[in-house]
């Protein structure tokens, strides 16, 4: 059984029960025969679908933002953005699947199409709730496959919320669903014929399981694996503007986010500026009920959580950091801190998923892109100069998925995403994520 727990109040929200083996495999045959259905819908039944779903997604944002606050913490204004967020995907995979989808000519003689393959099986995070589930389900759905979904357990009822919100727009049975399971059924879902592909966000660890699985089955897989993405700000940057959104970035979510900038690396001769500018922001982040609208850090959501932040951030204490502010567990919340980080310390290459703002002076640009480097994680680098030649000099030395030059990491309906190294494989969204999962078909005439 799942109990799910308010992070704020530490108040039980509800309990669900575990699918037996016997429900789970009634549901994969259901997906079977959903699948066999919805491969022949055309993509104007699609798209009205669609826009039905987006309609709804938009006329219950305030509940479904509610929903996300209380069982995972995300400041209210937080979460109504990312419903917001959602359903600008939905929109735009309404409008340009089919442009995406149609022949591709490769000469006068051969074409590729585009065919869906079968069930996408999702194994999701509780830090973006909506966003990271429509990010994979909405457009294999667009483009003909069925999707299966195994959500966090802390955000079980934002799972059974989506799978009634496909229902309520009038998407067939089982063209959607949640599956509540335990971790040892994972198995049992992905060796299922009707599965073709499998994405997790999460861990490196479950990554490496999960793909392991993935591969025993002969099943394609993307993985998104979170990272200690980089922030470098050159000399020559508007600093007030890189500095701002390098806070925003690491302290949004509580600081629950995988693409946060938790490396910023400023100069020497600009380090005492940075850290009064971070000071005078940590001072008016006050942490408090993410129900209401004026909270801007919300409490870490699990409360398992904390010790081991804490231990993150004790460790890098102990390897040289000098701490400025915070750098304690205040339940629910975990202090916003700044750290003044040593390039070599041990525990910049870790992921400090939690409120923890770490800033590397350096005096040599050179030796700091190595540096932005010197990571086992790829996922995304922002830049922030105002020589933008220089900047994508610097940008195509970058190891990462995704670069932004003076803007922060973010992502987009429109771009396709993903990392390098241990931050996964594999893209989502955008054209090129909207055909993972599809089968690429060249046909050739004689």
């Amino acid at each position: 059984m799942i109990t799910t727990i308010n992070p704020y109040t530490q108040k039980e929200i509800h309990q669900y029960d575990y699918l037996t083996d016997h429900e789970l495999n009634l549901k994969l045959n259901a997906a079977q025969e959903s699948y066999n259905n919805w491969k022949k819908f055309s993509f104007k039944d699609k798209e009205e679908l669609g826009k039905k779903l987006k309609e709804l997604l938009l006329k219950r944002k305030q509940e479904f933002a509610t929903l996300i606050s209380t069982e995972m913490g995300k400041p209210i204004t937080q979460a109504l953005a990312e419903i917001e967020k959602t359903s600008t995907l939905v929109e735009y995979f309404t409008n340009q699947s089919a442009a995406f989808l149609e022949n591709r000519s490769l000469n006068e003689n051969t074409y590729i199409s585009y065919h869906s393959t079968g069930a996408v099986f999702g194994i999701m995070p509780w830090n973006f709730p909506f966003w990271q589930v429509f990010r994979y389900v909405f457009p294999n759905i667009m483009a003909g496959n069925v999707c299966l979904l195994k959500h966090a357990s802390n955000v079980t009822g934002a799972a059974i919320a989506i799978e009634k919100l496909f229902t309520d727009a009038g998407y067939p049975e089982a063209v959607f669903n949640t599956l509540i399971i335990e971790t040892s059924q994972v198995e049992q879902i992905v060796a299922h014929p009707i599965v073709q592909g499998v994405c997790l966000t999460g861990s490196a660890k479950a990554g490496s399981s999960v793909a392991a699985l993935a591969g025993k089955h002969l099943k394609k897989s993307v993985l998104e694996l979170g990272g200690t993405d980089a922030s470098l700000i050159l000399e020559d940057a508007d600093f007030d503007t890189a500095l701002t959104s390098a806070f925003e970035s690491r302290t949004a979510n509580s600081g629950q986010v995988c693409i946060a900038a938790k490396r910023i690396f400023v100069p020497k001769n600009k380090l005492e500026y940075t850290l009064e500018f971070f000071k005078e922001k940590i001072a008016r982040l006050t942490p408090g009920d993410p129900l209401n609208k004026n909270t801007k850090i919300g409490p870490i959501s699990k409360a398992d959580f904390l010790p081991t932040l804490q231990n993150q951030v004790d460790e890098t204490i102990k390897n040289g950091a000098e701490l400025i502010v915070g750098g304690k567990i205040n339940k629910p919340f975990y202090e916003t801190t700044l750290l003044v980080v040593n390039k070599e310390n041990p525990m910049l290459k870790e992921e400090i998923f939690g409120p923890v703002i770490c800033v590397i002076p350096y005096d040599n640009l050179e030796t700091t892109i190595d540096d932005v480097n010197n990571s086992d994680y790829g996922l995304g680098t922002a830049i922030w100069s105002t020589d933008i030649k220089k900047a994508q000099k610097i940008a195509a030395q970058v190891q990462a998925g995704y670069v932004s030059i003076n803007f922060k990491v973010t992502s987009d309906p429109k771009f396709p995403f993903g990392g390098v190294k241990k931050s996964g494989y594999g893209k989502e969204l955008g054209e090129h994520g909207l055909k993972t999962f599809l089968n690429a078909k060249t046909n050739t005439v004689a």
